[in-house]
């Protein structure tokens, strides 16, 4: 069995993007694009087999995190992010993130690079991208750590800092404060 990896080559990483964005895109309110126009536009080029499984493997998961989100009413990126977070798309997550991250102010724009960080300790490893992870983990901890004032949303951020000090290929579960 091949596993498709969406930074393997220039069409995996520009349907992994334009998808992404999409999904950003939609969770934000920007109508510039729509995520079943994106993945409709990338399957009727009739790409390989296994990059139209991952389109609509993506637009499955997408449309499943839309809806919970929309259900709960989440309109703030952070919770977004959680919820992306929870479901596995960790560079969904940082591409979310980095719609506000770039904005914010210091210190909370340490935390915030943190929990991106962080999100990239995962995708890592799950690319199989063991020692990356453990590198980049050393860096969002401490983002993280410095910024713990700034991610009040999270109610088990000691947790996750735990976790990304010692990481695993299994993320641990983000909680929001409710």
């Amino acid at each position: 069995m091949v596993i498709f990896d969406p930074y393997s080559d220039r069409l995996a990483r520009d349907i992994r993007n334009s998808l992404s964005s999409a999904l950003v895109n939609e969770l934000t309110g920007n109508t510039d694009s729509n995520l079943s126009v994106e993945a409709d536009d990338w399957l009727s080029k009739a790409p390989a087999p296994i990059y139209q499984a991952y389109i609509r493997k993506r637009l499955s998961i997408y449309r499943r995190a839309i809806s919970e989100i929309q259900a709960g009413q989440v309109v703030d990126p952070r919770f977004q992010a959680i919820y992306l977070w929870n479901l596995g798309l960790f560079f969904e997550m940082h591409e979310l993130l980095e719609t506000i991250w770039l904005k914010a102010p210091e210190p909370e724009r340490s935390a915030l690079k943190g929990l991106i960080q962080a999100a990239g300790v995962y995708e890592h490893f799950n690319r199989g991208k063991k020692d990356a992870a453990r590198s980049l983990a050393r860096k969002a901890e401490m983002h993280l750590s410095i910024g713990r004032s700034f991610l009040g949303f999270i109610s088990n951020l000691d947790q996750l800092i735990e976790a990304v000090a010692d990481p695993s290929d299994v993320a641990p579960k983000i909680l929001p404060v409710r």
